[in-house]
């Protein structure tokens, strides 16, 4: 538990560890989550992998001077190879085996991301990711950042209606749906109307509708409708711990594709239909 915060510090669940772009075939990279030194690493075969980082021989680095070798990973020491799952499959100058082995966290790609399964317990994944946008959404514009907070702070934030008044200037802010949850997976619909020039838009206020799609506490799906305008956009929101109360923030965002293809968000663009 965080002396800041009253909860577990390290929540389960599925965390952004990188973007799939940052990982090639037959590349590594190093990383701190969980407070884990964490080595991910993508085989000849295009699979991207995530291993404890230090060799359980005399505890070299995976990630820094190692190299991958078909779908394993080569320790830059004594030359020990690696499996997906951990284990040891090679000792160059013995021809036996050490039942060794290092942790092997699980690893999906989705969306051009790389996520990674966090169970303090060692579980299994307990709930699936949904689907990504296909070609009717346009390219996401992400960055990523570290604050000092906790997922679970972040996240609460979808149940924090009365910051839409005070932060975001809005009118009329309510639930249109009662929280449901299913387990780790929660949503809710709410509206409100905003200032239409916070938003680009030509009018004094607008009606806006948001969903939002909580999976865990590492990845929150926000949907917007502006019913107005026709504009329908997504927000994706990722938070994972790296290490004391250091936690790494991935957001992105993007638009449903509009038959008007010249229609662009932005105080001009909107001026230019009136």
């Amino acid at each position: 538990m965080s002396a800041l915060f009253p909860f577990p510090r390290l929540p389960y669940g599925w965390f952004v560890a990188a973007r799939a772009s940052e990982l090639p075939a037959g590349a590594t990279r190093s990383f701190r989550y969980f407070d884990h030194d964490l080595v991910l690493y993508r085989g000849d075969d295009g699979v991207a992998h995530a291993l404890d980082a230090y060799c359980p021989h005399l505890g070299a680095h995976l990630g820094e001077g190692g190299c991958v070798v078909g779908d394993t990973i080569r320790c830059p020491f004594h030359g020990w190879r690696f499996g997906a799952d951990g284990r040891c499959v090679e000792v160059p100058y013995s021809p036996r085996l050490p039942r060794v082995g290092v942790r092997a966290w699980p690893v999906v790609e989705r969306g051009g991301l790389l996520f990674l399964w966090h169970d303090a317990d060692g579980g299994a994944p307990a709930f699936d990711l949904p689907d990504f946008e296909g070609d009717d959404y346009t390219e996401r514009r992400d960055v990523d950042f570290v604050v000092r907070t906790h997922p679970q702070e972040l996240m609460e934030n979808t149940a924090d209606i009365a910051h839409f008044g005070f932060l975001h200037g809005a009118r009329n802010h309510r639930y249109l749906d009662d929280w449901r949850s299913d387990g780790p997976l929660a949503q809710t619909r709410i509206g409100f109307s905003a200032s239409g020039a916070a938003l680009g838009a030509p009018v004094d206020w607008i009606d806006l509708e948001i969903e939002f799609r909580l999976y865990g506490l590492g990845y929150l799906v926000i949907d917007s409708h502006v019913a107005e305008a026709g504009v329908d956009g997504r927000i994706r929101v990722c938070a994972t711990p790296i290490a004391g109360d250091d936690v790494r923030v991935f957001f992105m965002s993007n638009v449903k594709r509009m038959a008007d293809a010249a229609f662009k968000i932005g105080r001009a663009s909107c001026r230019e239909r009136v």
